[in-house]
């Protein structure tokens, strides 16, 4: 069993036992912090799927780097941005990667991110260590933006020794999954491809790691 799962799992048992915390955020002591994304905690990434009648797709895309800023007592305070680089997607397939990152498809040259920045956080349920809740903003993609709402999972440890071993401060992780349309992002792609060989709709799942320390 890895590190990462031998601290997380320990997280998951503590939630168990430990009961319902805040109505809104974790038993910690209060004050903001500033929790970035760490690929010392564990890997960043964004893991997507294309489902269509010819073809299945899943890639995925690892130069996630954001900013969050957060009262661990209050979660409806989280407010920031997470973006991917868009020239870090792949597929498995070369070939099929560079006709992804070009002009027809995502057009890595003029629109290098894909970013989600977080305006409100609501929804939110705590259970010892974790917690979910539905994060509200504007989703950014080959030059359109989106206004979405994303229900997320996080679950959150204070710092100790333990975590320590991978980054200083609190350690946070947060999943989602949510969908989008390529068309409401204007991405068209090779004639007759989507709806064929790509899908409509994306399936996206966020796995997202970072550290906390106080914002002062």
């Amino acid at each position: 069993m890895t590190a990462y799962y031998r601290i997380f799992g320990l997280a998951f048992v503590v939630a168990f036992t430990a009961g319902t915390a805040h109505a809104q955020g974790f038993a910690v002591a209060g004050g903001a912090k500033i929790v970035t994304m760490n690929d010392k905690v564990n890997k960043n990434q964004f893991i997507w799927n294309s489902d269509a009648p010819l073809e299945n797709i899943r890639g995925t895309s690892e130069g996630v780097t954001g900013t969050l800023t957060m009262d661990p007592s209050d979660l409806s305070t989280i407010r920031g941005t997470i973006s991917t680089q868009t020239s870090t997607m792949q597929t498995g397939n070369e070939t099929r990667d560079r006709h992804l990152r070009s002009s027809e498809w995502l057009d890595v040259a003029h629109y290098p991110l894909i970013s989600f920045t977080i305006t409100s956080v609501r929804n939110v349920t705590v259970n010892g260590t974790s917690a979910t809740g539905t994060a509200t903003g504007t989703f950014a993609m080959h030059g359109a933006t989106k206004q979405m709402s994303i229900p997320f999972r996080m679950t959150y440890l204070p710092e100790s020794a333990k975590t320590r071993e991978r980054a200083p401060g609190d350690l946070v992780m947060i999943a989602a999954d949510f969908t989008i349309s390529l068309a409401d992002y204007n991405i068209a792609g090779q004639e007759g491809m989507v709806g064929s060989k790509v899908g409509e709709t994306i399936k996206i799942t966020a796995q997202l790691f970072g550290n906390a320390l106080p914002k002062n």
